[in-house]
C-alpha cells in the first residue's frame, strides 16, 4: 500500500468532491516556485506522494515488476465514463523527458466488441493545473485489430478541458493520433519528450516518435505530472522517470542510423514487360538492383511505372522484397518518393492492387503526413485520393522508413485481405480487408510513380501453402 500522506486526497468522487480536488491541485501548482525549467529528476516509488482523484492507488507485482495499480473507488467498479488520476505531489514540469512503463487492458465486465469505447486507455498527463492538462495516452486494444481505422487510433494526444480527443478528431482528423504496435495487458514503454510547444511520443524503445504534436494546446504552461487512465481500464504504471532535457538541443533519436535490412535471397526478378518506363540493372547502396526509369514522354504525368515480373499469375500467397525510393532530381517539391509493389496486376497494368510508400513523410513533424507514409490503392477505380476522401484513415498508416535507403516489405494476401509488414516487424503496419478487385489473379509488378527514382532487390513470391507459418 502507499505510505500515509497528509496531503493525499482520498476517495474523491465525481461532482463536488472532484471539484474540490482540482481546486487543491491548482493551489498546489500556484504555490510552486516560479521559473520555466522542470523540477529535478523524479521517480515513482512506494514513497512517492500522490494526490488520488477518483481512484485507489495500490502497489502490486504485475508481470514481474513492482507497479502502481489504479483501481476504481468502492461502488464505482462498473462505471463507464470516469477518469482516474494519480498526481505526483509537488511535481512541476515545463520541458523535459518523461519515461514510464504502462500496461492497460479493459477490465472484466465491459463490452468486448471492437467498436466499444473500452480500449484499456492508459497514459500520462503533464503540465497539469486544475482541470487543465496536456496528455498522451494509448489504446492498447486497438493496436492489433484487423480494422485499420482503429489501429491508426492506438496513440492519442488531447488537452482537456478545451481540446478533448473527440473535438480534435472531429476538427483535425488524423493529426493527433497514430499507429504503434503494442499488446493489451503487456508492458509498453512510453517516452515523452517535451520542449516548448512541441511534444513527441516514442513507444517501446523506437528511435523515432509514433506521434508528434507541434502545437500543445496550453502553450508553454507549467504544472504537475499525473498517471492517468479511464475507469474501464485495468491500468498499471512502473519505472516512471522524469528528467531535464539535454543541455544540447536534440531530437531524441531523430538522427538515428537507418536499420540494417537483410536482402531477400536469390537473383533479381526477370521482367516480362514495363509500362511507362524501362528497367536497368545497376548497383544501389552496395547491392544489385533494378532501377526503374521513367519514359520521358510520361515524366510530367501523374502515372506509375509497372515492371511486370515474369511468372505465373498471383492470387494468394506472400511477397518478400527490398526496395528504395527517392524523388527524381527534377520532381515537384511535393513529391514523396512513391515506391511499392503491385499484385494481381493486369497483363498491361490495366488494373492492379498496390501497396506503396511515401518515404519522405515518415520523419517530418507534420503528423498528418506521417500517418500517410503507407498507402493502399486499387487502380483504376479506387485511386488513393478517392479512398482517402471516402474512407479517411482506413487505407493508409504510419511506419518509420527513410528515403534513399533499403526498406524490407512483406505482403501477405489471402482472398480479399492483404497485410503489409515493414522492416521485419512481427505485426502489419497496414491491413486491408476489402481488396477492391476481389479475388482475381494477376502479375506481381515493381511499382513507382514517374516522379521517383526507384530501386528493387530480389523478389521472393511464395504460394499459399508454403507461406503459412
Amino acid at each position: 500500500m502507499l505510505p500515509a500522506s497528509p496531503q493525499r486526497i482520498r476517495n474523491v468522487r465525481p461532482g463536488i468532491g472532484r471539484r474540490v480536488a482540482w481546486m487543491f491541485l491548482a493551489a498546489t501548482a500556484l504555490r510552486a516556485q516560479d521559473g520555466t525549467s522542470s523540477s529535478p529528476s523524479l521517480a515513482l516509488t512506494p514513497a512517492t506522494r500522490l494526490e488520488q482523484v477518483n481512484t485507489r492507488a495500490q502497489w502490486v507485482t504485475y508481470r514481474g515488476m513492482q507497479a502502481l495499480h489504479l483501481a476504481p473507488l468502492p461502488g464505482q467498479e462498473q462505471a463507464t465514463d470516469q477518469e482516474m488520476w494519480a498526481v505526483i505531489t509537488g511535481s512541476q514540469f515545463t520541458d523535459g523527458i518523461i519515461e514510464v512503463d504502462v500496461a492497460g487492458a479493459r477490465r472484466a465486465g465491459y463490452a468486448t466488441d471492437n467498436a466499444s469505447a473500452f480500449k484499456g486507455f492508459v497514459g500520462i498527463s503533464f503540465r497539469v493545473r486544475g482541470d487543465s492538462a496536456e496528455r498522451f495516452y494509448v489504446r492498447p486494444e486497438n493496436a492489433r485489430l484487423d480494422d485499420q481505422l482503429f489501429r491508426n487510433r492506438t496513440t492519442q494526444y488531447e488537452a482537456p478541458p478545451q481540446a478533448p480527443w473527440q473535438l480534435l478528431r472531429r476538427d483535425t482528423p488524423g493529426v493527433y493520433e497514430s499507429y504503434a504496435d503494442m499488446e493489451p495487458g503487456a508492458w509498453t514503454h512510453l517516452r515523452i519528450v517535451v520542449r516548448g510547444h512541441t511534444a513527441r511520443l516514442y513507444v517501446n524503445g523506437a528511435m523515432q516518435p509514433a506521434l508528434v504534436v507541434t502545437d500543445l494546446k496550453h502553450g508553454t504552461s507549467r504544472g504537475a505530472i499525473a498517471l492517468w487512465t479511464r475507469i474501464s481500464a485495468d491500468a498499471y504504471f512502473a519505472n516512471l522517470r522524469v528528467s531535464p532535457l539535454p543541455v544540447t538541443p536534440d531530437r531524441a533519436g531523430a538522427a538515428s542510423a537507418p536499420p540494417v535490412i537483410a536482402p531477400v535471397a536469390g537473383p533479381l526478378p526477370a521482367i516480362r514487360d514495363v509500362v511507362n518506363g524501362r528497367v536497368v540493372s545497376t548497383t544501389f547502396r552496395g547491392r544489385p538492383a533494378l532501377h526503374l526509369i521513367v519514359d520521358p514522354a510520361k515524366a510530367r504525368t501523374d502515372e506509375a511505372i509497372y515492371a511486370l515480373i515474369d511468372g505465373p499469375p498471383f492470387v494468394d500467397g506472400r511477397i518478400d522484397l527490398t526496395l528504395a525510393g527517392r524523388p527524381r532530381a527534377d520532381a515537384p517539391a511535393d513529391s514523396r518518393g512513391f515506391v511499392g509493389i503491385s499484385f494481381r496486376t493486369g497483363p498491361h497494368a490495366e488494373w492492379s492492387e498496390v501497396f506503396y510508400l511515401r518515404p519522405l513523410n515518415a520523419r517530418v513533424d507534420d503528423q498528418l503526413r506521417r500517418n500517410r507514409t503507407l498507402q493502399y490503392a486499387s487502380d483504376p477505380a479506387f485511386p488513393w485520393h478517392l479512398l482517402r476522401e471516402e474512407s479517411p484513415g482506413v487505407y493508409e498508416s504510419y511506419a518509420d522508413i527513410e528515403p534513399d535507403t533499403w526498406i524490407a516489405l512483406r505482403i501477405e494476401v489471402d482472398g480479399t485481405r492483404a497485410r503489409l509488414f515493414v522492416n521485419g516487424a512481427s505485426q502489419p503496419s497496414l491491413v486491408v480487408n476489402d481488396l477492391k478487385h476481389g479475388t482475381s489473379g494477376g502479375q506481381v509488378a515493381l511499382w513507382a510513380h514517374v516522379e521517383t527514382d526507384a530501386y528493387f532487390g530480389p523478389v521472393k513470391i511464395t504460394p499459399p501453402a508454403a507461406s503459412r507459418p
